[in-house]
Parts: structure tokens; sequence; C-alpha cells
């Protein structure tokens, strides 16, 4: 039969064992997606009465990026998702917010959320729906959007944007990085695109 001092310092023992195995899981890194960083406007604002009004609806993603971890192709038809790299936030908040930036950059306009009451005497109005946007098995960082772009009830523009950028490693910051860039480079080509159909 154990003493209860051996009983104890088993107890310890395995205490101390647990402790020092939860002690050793590594800390999550979290990330988001950031605004283009230069001034370069594609349309150059004229003055206040010539500012283009912009809805934005908010980004819509699809499900299997409804979630904080990011997701990588580990495969034909299989995914991963990496449990210590997550979102910061909301992967289509996040979106929405940085196109919003872009846009206003960009074109040099008043946009506004759709969800906001100044949304309401904005001429045109732009709803972007992503279909993919995660870094496949070849290490390159994929996003394919669909965008459309109405002036009330009508449709002026609706097309499909893909962009790919190579990831120089494995480092998740950099996945991030070019995925980033993707993201703003759909910006850009939505920004040229109601930029050439400005009077």
């Amino acid at each position: 039969m154990k003493s209860p001092i051996s009983l104890g310092l088993i107890c310890l023992f395995g205490l101390l064992l647990l402790t020092a195995c939860v002690g050793t899981t590594p800390a999550s890194r979290f990330y988001m997606l950031e605004p283009l960083t230069t001034s370069f406007a594609i349309a150059p604002s004229s003055g206040q009465a010539a500012r283009l009004a912009l809805a934005l609806a908010p980004v819509k993603v699809p499900h299997y990026l409804e979630r904080a971890q990011i997701v990588s192709a580990a495969g034909k038809n299989t995914y991963q998702l990496d449990e210590l790299h997550r979102w910061a936030e909301s992967l289509d908040e996040n979106m929405t917010r940085i196109l919003l930036q872009n846009l206003t950059q960009l074109l040099s306009a008043d946009v506004a959320l759709t969800t906001s009451k100044r949304a309401q005497q904005s001429e045109f109005r732009l709803a972007v729906n992503v279909l993919e946007f995660h870094v496949d098995t070849q290490q390159q960082a994929k996003l394919v959007a669909q965008w459309q772009l109405n002036r009330g009830d009508t449709v002026i523009l609706s097309q499909q944007t893909a962009h790919q950028v190579p990831v120089a490693s494995e480092d998740i910051s950099l996945k991030v990085q070019a995925l980033n860039q993707c993201f703003n480079l759909l910006s850009q080509d939505i920004a040229g695109a109601i930029a050439r159909l400005k009077p």
C-alpha cells in the first residue's frame, strides 16, 4: 500500500507533466487583409461635384471560408484548416472594408455600404461574390470572384475575375500576403472598369 506522501508526489508529478505539455502548445497567430498602400488613383477627382457615389453590398464568401482558420488546398477535393493561423475577423467583413477603402482611393469616390443611409443617394450599386480564395497545392494564391454593377435596376457590368499570385515558401505570412495581393488586384480591376464608365 502506497503512503499518502507517495500518492501526493505521484499526483504532483502528473500535474507538473500536464502543465508542461499544455505550456508547449504554440500560440495561435492572427491575420488580416490590408488595403492598397499607394496613393495612385485610377480616376482622380476633379472636384466635389464630380465625385462618383457608389453603394457597396457586403462581400459574400463561400461557406468553406466562413471560419476563423485559414484554408489551403491539400489535394484533389481536399482542404486543410490551419488551427494555429487564423483570420482576426470574419473574412467577409474584412474583405468588405478593404474593398471600400480601395475603391474610395482608386476612384476618388464616395463609397458607402448598402446598409448605411448614405448609400440611398448613390447612383451605382456594386455586389461582389467571392467563389474561391485560398492557396492551392501548386503554391499559388488563388482568387475567383463574380461582381456586378447596377445603376438602379439596370445591370451595367457583370463579370468574373480571377487572379493567381505565386507563394515563395510554406510561410503562412507569405501566403496571406499573396492572397492580399490577389484581393487588391480585384479591387483595381473593378475600379478600372467603373472608371471607364464615367463620362
